[in-house]
């Protein structure tokens, strides 16, 4: 999921953002070059597959407007519907961004055109809808296999 992100988040650093990301990612887009800071430096705990994200701080800087962007790909639970593909801290974060106005992106195009966005000016609105859309949709599916296929 990470193969040609770092295209992206170029832009992002040239429009002078710093980018925080979870373990993986950093180790992803150091490899490409890209300063990153890894969120355990900001929590102060070290990460795993349950806790990534989800920590006050990262919310604080939210809501508090330091994060001015959020981009999350959430694990695929539609490719692949187990527990373990249930994204809890990636649509946390997409919500929260979206509650606090701040421009968020759940994949690849969403990404391309928050780039854009950051360049000129776009209605938080917008987005924000967008991004409840998204999460509500992904909610349903996981409802729906919990209801249906579960084992």
């Amino acid at each position: 999921m990470k193969e040609g992100l770092e295209e992206l988040v170029k832009e992002l650093v040239e429009l002078g953002f710093e980018i925080l990301a979870t373990e993986g990612t950093a180790k992803y887009l150091a490899e490409k070059g890209v300063k990153v800071t890894r969120l355990s430096q900001i929590t102060g705990i070290e990460e795993n597959r349950e806790l990534k994200t989800i920590h006050p701080e990262i919310y604080r800087m939210i809501f508090s407007g330091k994060i001015k962007a959020v981009v999350v790909i959430p694990y695929q639970f539609e490719k692949n519907p187990c527990k373990e593909n249930i994204d809890i801290g990636g649509i946390s974060l997409l919500r929260a961004a979206a509650k606090a106005g701040v421009l968020a992106a759940y994949d690849v195009e969403g990404f391309r055109e928050l780039i854009e966005v950051l360049k000129g000016d776009i209605d938080w609105k917008e987005n924000a809808a967008r991004v409840f859309g998204f999460t509500a949709e992904y909610d349903r599916k996981i409802a729906e296999w919990f209801e249906n296929e579960a084992p």
